[in-house]
Formats: C-alpha cells, structure tokens, sequence
C-alpha cells in the first residue's frame, strides 16, 4: 500500500523488484492512491480518498485485497530471498503479523496510557505486540472479525488509552493487538527471526546481499536472518537499504567504491547530527 507522498510509491516499486527478483512468479498488486501505472507490480487497486495518509490506513487492506490468501508487505520493506517455507509456516492461521511477544497487566507500551487497564476493558488476557511490517490473511469470518474490531478499537481510542502514532491517530499496531486480545486471538506466527525483522534495536553491521539472497544482523543480543527486513523510520536512509534499492535498480551490484562512497555520506551525516545536538 502506497498512499500520498511520492517516497511511498518509489519504496513500494523497490520491494516489488526486490519481490520478482526472488519470487518472480508470485503475485504482487499495489493498493494506492494514484491511477498511472507502476511497474513491476502485477496489478494496481486505487484506494478511496482519505483526509491523512498513516498506517491506521492499513486496517483498510482486508477491503482492498483481491487474493484469498493475502501477505501484506509494507513498503519500506525488502525482500532478501524466497520465504516460501516462512510463508507456508504462516498459513497455519487465518490472521497473524509476526509475535513473539505477549503483554500484561504491569507491562508498558508507549502507544497505550496503560496496558492491563486497555486489555481489561477489552475482555482480553494479553496484548499481541508486534512490528507492522508484515500481515497474514485468508479471507474468512475468522479475519474479518479482526479488522471489522480493529475498527471498533480505533472508535473507543479515548476510552481506551490509546496514543495517536502519526497525524492520521492510532496506529494500527495497536488496533490490531487490542482487536486479537478481544476475540481471544492469541496463539500467533513466532518466525524465530526468519520472516520479518526490523534493524531497530540491532547491534553492529547489517550484512545485506539483496541480490545474492543473504541478510543477517544482530538484534536485541542473538543473530537474525530475516527474509524480510522492514527498514521503520530512521533506518530508510541506512547504506544497506539505499545500496540494495541501487542495486535492485540496476539488476547488478554496484562497484567497490560507490557502496563505500554511500556509506561515507551517511557516516558523515551522523556524526554532523551528533555535533548538531552536543552544540544544543
């Protein structure tokens, strides 16, 4: 899904080459807001028009996916290599992110004022909490019902605590995570690190092949070699990322000394922001 500013579009059509770089027979459609085409996807759906574009919108895919079987991918996202065996892993529920982490009563987020009391509210037990990167669905009542109650969580915002994450309000993160803690959907897809993964919280250097099919970064302490690593924030301007789009784009690596020139201007912005704010 790509909706408003032109870097969506442009992150959207990179994951799609990353997609048929490595996958090149599975099906991609773009949901957006704009009528030309994009290329490599498969197909385009236009979307309504909203007042705010932010990931709230990504309740809405249910609606807009013409597949029974959906992997919804966010567009800062690249694809390292063929996830077929994550994906069949996946396919066992009818509605799952990746989720290796359950919270409770006592436990904190920064999107909700108070975890156990939002939970409780709800009828729930625990609260799914998860990194949006990627969403498994299969058209069913099953997966309709989390949408449909995400939807409801977002009208209870205030009544339940939730934070705004961007100018369009909640996100869907926790939308979705209330909605499964209130229909009891609990026992989720843990991809131990090989599905998705964000670099946020990670250590060291990001060893990213995009055409040779290798990715591996340390994060949170143990090694992870996600297929699919989700580039949130900050991490869109990393060298890994901007050298695989490059390289995606030209179908070939790029030479020794560009990838080093790359990494050098993004070193050298780092350390004017350090300066910047020591100077504050």
């Amino acid at each position: 899904m790509a909706y408003g500013r032109q870097k969506y579009i442009d992150q959207a059509v990179s994951l799609a080459r990353s997609v048929k770089h490595h996958m090149p027979d599975q099906p991609i459609v773009l949901v957006t807001d704009r009528k030309e085409p994009c290329a490599p996807f498969d197909s385009q759906i236009v979307m309504d028009d909203y007042k705010l574009a932010g990931t709230v919108l990504k309740t809405l895919i249910y609606k807009y996916s013409p597949f029974e079987e959906t992997l919804f991918i966010d567009s800062d996202c690249l694809l390292t290599r063929d996830c077929s065996p994550e994906i069949e892993q996946i396919r066992q529920h009818t509605f799952s992110p990746v989720v290796n982490t359950y919270l409770r009563a006592g436990d904190s987020d920064l999107w909700l004022e108070d975890v156990g009391k939002a939970v409780q509210l709800v009828g729930g037990e625990c609260f799914p909490k998860f990194n949006g990167g990627v969403y498994f669905f299969r058209k069913s009542a099953e997966a309709e019902a989390v949408f449909t109650t995400a939807e409801e969580m977002r009208a209870r915002q205030t009544e339940l605590g939730i934070l705004d994450f961007d100018s369009a309000g909640p996100g869907e993160e926790t939308l979705f995570g209330l909605a499964m803690a209130k229909l009891g959907v609990t026992d989720l897809y843990n991809d131990h690190g090989r599905l998705m993964r964000t670099p946020l919280n990670s250590t060291g250097p990001i060893h990213l092949d995009v055409l040779g099919g290798e990715c591996r970064f340390v994060k949170e302490g143990a090694l992870v070699e996600p297929a699919i690593v989700h580039f949130c924030g900050e991490w869109i301007d990393h060298p890994a990322y901007r050298i695989a789009v490059k390289e995606l784009a030209r179908g070939k690596r790029l030479p020794a000394s560009r990838r080093a020139a790359i990494r050098a201007r993004y070193a050298a912005r780092k350390l004017a922001a350090k300066v910047a704010r020591k100077l504050r």
